[in-house]
């Protein structure tokens, strides 16, 4: 790894995936590794894979992109759900920081402030319901994070499945309109516009916007 270099760690595990038939949990799991396909490979490391059953893990070249990466896999699984009005959704714990040690076929092995400020956080998580965090080596902005998170946790929890996909494509996909997305999901205009508003677009892009600078302002710096 590059010395100095700081990196983000997701890790992650389903919630619920133990109420689900073997057959429900092996299609869970088919899930899971597809939304991973929607991240974009340039910005990864060590690629995202599923362990202990139901738990994952992954590693970013870009911190920055850390928050938007851990939304697609969220969105992309409350777009799915195995039965009626059985949403899927994941917790995950980003971790920001340099790496000592990452072995090319096992990063649950890895080690580093970035792994330290990720693992121990989702075992945390478990006991409390809030399904994303963010640790940094910085105290100030993990404070501001935190109260983020909360707020942004209480619009991911509202999403139906037409409000997740409307909000998966439209920040998987920034640079095209409104008109193509709606074209891709087969409806109008104005259905997409009303999903995006009631699933609270804006408060996400305005978080994913100042998540970005502030993780680039810090690292910057270093």
């Amino acid at each position: 790894m590059e010395t100095g270099k700081v990196y983000a760690v997701l890790t992650g595990d389903l919630i619920g995936s133990s109420r689900f038939r073997k057959q429900q949990r092996e299609e869970l799991i088919s899930n899971l590794k597809g939304s991973f396909q929607e991240i974009s490979p340039d910005i990864i490391v060590s690629p995202f894979s599923v362990f202990r059953g139901d738990s994952f893990q992954g590693v970013l070249a870009r911190p920055e992109e850390a928050l938007k990466t851990s939304l697609i896999i969220r969105a992309s699984l409350r777009s799915r759900f195995i039965e009626e009005r059985t949403f899927l959704d994941t917790r995950i714990a980003i971790g920001i920081g340099t790496i000592d040690y990452l072995p090319r076929d096992q990063v649950g092995e890895g080690d580093g402030e970035a792994f330290r400020n990720s693992g121990p956080e989702l075992d945390k998580m478990k006991k409390g319901e809030q399904n994303i965090i963010i640790r940094t080596p910085w105290y100030e902005i993990n404070e501001e994070l935190e109260v983020e998170c909360v707020l942004l946790e209480t619009l991911i929890q509202r999403w139906t499945k037409e409000q997740a996909e409307a909000i998966l494509y439209h920040i998987q996909s920034s640079k095209q309109t409104q008109e193509r997305i709606a074209k891709i999901l087969k409806i109008s205009q104005s259905a997409l516009s009303q999903r995006l508003k009631t699933g609270g677009y804006l408060a996400v892009e305005i978080f994913l916007e100042r998540f970005k600078k502030i993780i680039l302002d810090k690292v910057g710096v270093l």
